[in-house]
């Protein structure tokens, strides 16, 4: 089953124009940036899928960096005052062009890779040393497998995923035990209805109150 690496992921302040109707712009402020995606927030509200357009002032002035994305939510940024008039859109980047990986670069760089560490051997036991009588009652019983909770009982998770190399994006809610949990069983319910699972991989996973 196929996974994709981690991308990263940095809180910023940039400030930025959304491209409007009949060329009018929008100021907006980019708050995250990721290799797939970023935050944005702004006046303007968008419905999920939709395509905008931006223009993101680099944080040392210079060219401004234009960027095409898809608004996968839109949610308020505040709850009080006029922070209520404002929005907070997550968007996905698709395919990030050069000059916005390069300012992602520049606000995080890339790490080195992670260093593989040996696992040490085992010390062979003496198993004669260990041996009992075989009429002596065994030290401590065999205990029962701990208890699985119950299905109803788990959390939800909703898992975000996007077609590699391709525009389709899909939300899946389902129960699990845990985050890597969900991620499983979020492949599993793709194979089970798509043919390409394969070509997925996961954007985003959250713990929600229920399944809407």
């Amino acid at each position: 089953m196929s996974r994709i690496k981690r991308r990263r992921r940095v809180k910023c302040k940039l400030a930025c124009e959304v491209l409007h109707s009949r060329g009018r712009t929008i100021p907006g402020r980019i708050v995250t940036l990721s290799e797939g995606g970023l935050a944005l927030i702004t006046k303007l509200g968008f419905d999920q899928g939709d395509s905008i357009q931006l223009r993101i002032t680099p944080e040392t002035g210079g060219k401004p960096i234009r960027v095409s994305a898809i608004v996968w939510n839109d949610t308020n940024s505040g709850a009080s005052g006029t922070s209520m008039r404002l929005r907070r859109l997550g968007c996905v980047i698709s395919e990030p062009s050069r000059a916005f990986l390069e300012l992602l670069d520049r606000l995080c760089p890339a790490g080195p890779e992670p260093t593989i560490v040996p696992i040490a051997k085992p010390i062979e036991r003496d198993v004669t040393a260990e041996a009992v009588e075989a009429d002596l009652p065994r030290s401590r019983e065999l205990q029962p497998p701990p208890k699985r909770e119950p299905e109803e009982s788990l959390p939800y998770f909703r898992v975000r995923m996007k077609q590699i190399g391709g525009p389709r994006t899909r939300i899946l809610t389902l129960r699990a035990r845990s985050g890597s949990h969900a991620e499983t069983l979020a492949h599993d319910e793709l194979a089970r209805i798509c043919k390409d699972a394969e070509g997925w991989g996961v954007l985003h996973i959250a713990k929600v109150k229920r399944r809407n």
